[in-house]
């Protein structure tokens, strides 16, 4: 009995680390539930394959607690994906794609990442990802999360 009353309390207390977090890959999506939310969009180019930061962007960032946490209150996150797995997307969804970035990553910088406030217009911008720790990042993503 005290043996599965541990397991219970562990499993709750660890639960909200567990969570994986819920990247939409269309950003209409991400904008209507945004809105419902009242959350802005954290929007993540990438192209992990050819882009060793994206990748750390994604593990070193985006995987930590603090960052899952934060993200949780204030983010509905959407990723652009152009990677090998992504091919499986639609010919539809590959245009919309194209045309978030002409409109949100012109220079085609990878890994990129914006704010959107729920009309769509960018609030912040990240910078090239140079390892900073999660906490120094989370600073620059709260610059203008008020706005």
């Amino acid at each position: 009995m005290k043996k599965g009353l541990f397991i219970i309390v562990v499993l709750w207390i660890l639960a909200p680390y567990c969570q994986a977090q819920q990247w939409q890959s269309d950003l209409q999506i991400g904008l209507k539930e945004a809105a419902r939310q009242n959350k802005k969009v954290l929007l993540f180019f990438s192209v992990p394959e050819r882009c060793n930061a994206c990748d750390k962007l994604e593990r070193n960032i985006f995987k930590s607690l603090e960052f899952i946490d934060f993200a949780g209150e204030n983010f509905v996150l959407v990723k652009i994906d152009f990677s090998y797995e992504a091919a499986d997307l639609t010919k539809e969804q590959l245009e919309k794609n194209l045309l978030i970035v002409e409109k949100y990553n012109k220079d085609g910088f990878f890994p990129h990442v914006v704010v959107l406030n729920k009309d769509a217009k960018i609030t912040n911008k990240v910078g090239v990802y140079t390892r900073e720790t999660p906490q120094q990042y989370l600073s620059l993503l709260q610059k203008n999360i008020k706005s």
